[in-house]
């Protein structure tokens, strides 16, 4: 297009800042759903898998605490809740998630449980023969930031050739949680029921 003809439609044009207020339509969010991110591809979103004897948290779940070496595993079985809360090496219950350190990168590592595992399996009603992986979200109590899985959101993973995987069937009816729910959904107190892990 030559000059003098992008000069006559510039001209010509009218300001996308000159519409009047009165034309932005006000909306009420009651009934509104926020889109569980299950629905979209995650591949790089904290995440933690589960398999029958060993559990294992993503890249990005240490890239959010880095530098960090050891956590706690906090579980609350009424409302299917794990948390991780970074620890120091000699607090009770402390299990070593990450390997490497000092000048090498940390690196995720397979958490051997088979007791514990067993227990999220039964908790769940989940089938030994898959496994699952749940989304983490950041979250803080008193302060300090935490990251927290609802082990009720889950993405099942089928062994095999061409990998596929599962969402809860209950989703079908639903994109995700009411907003006026979505905010308490993901509030914590420590003190509401939280266990410590140690025999992971």
């Amino acid at each position: 297009m030559e000059n003098n003809q992008l000069d006559f439609l510039f001209n010509n044009s009218v300001p996308v800042t000159g519409a009047p207020e009165e034309e932005q339509e006000v909306v009420d969010l009651a009934g509104y759903q926020v889109t569980k991110a299950e629905l979209f591809s995650h591949t790089k979103e904290p995440a933690i898998t589960v398999w029958q004897t060993r559990i294992k948290f993503n890249m990005a779940c240490l890239r959010k605490f880095p530098g960090v070496k050891y956590i706690q595993i906090l579980i609350h079985p009424d409302q299917r809740r794990l948390i991780i809360r970074p620890c120091d090496p000699d607090t009770p219950d402390s299990l070593r998630w990450a390997n490497g350190g000092g000048e090498k990168e940390l690196k995720n590592r397979d958490l051997l449980c088979k007791v514990f595992a067993a227990k999220i399996f039964d908790l769940m009603g989940w089938n030994e023969e898959y496994r699952y992986k749940v989304l983490g979200k950041p979250v803080t109590c008193d302060g300090e930031v935490l990251f927290l899985f609802q082990l009720s959101d889950f993405e099942l993973f089928v062994s095999g050739k061409g990998r596929k995987s599962y969402l809860p069937s209950d989703w079908r009816d639903y994109f995700g949680t009411p907003v006026e729910k979505h905010d308490e959904a993901y509030k914590i107190d420590l003190a509401d029921g939280y266990i410590t892990t140690n025999n992971v």
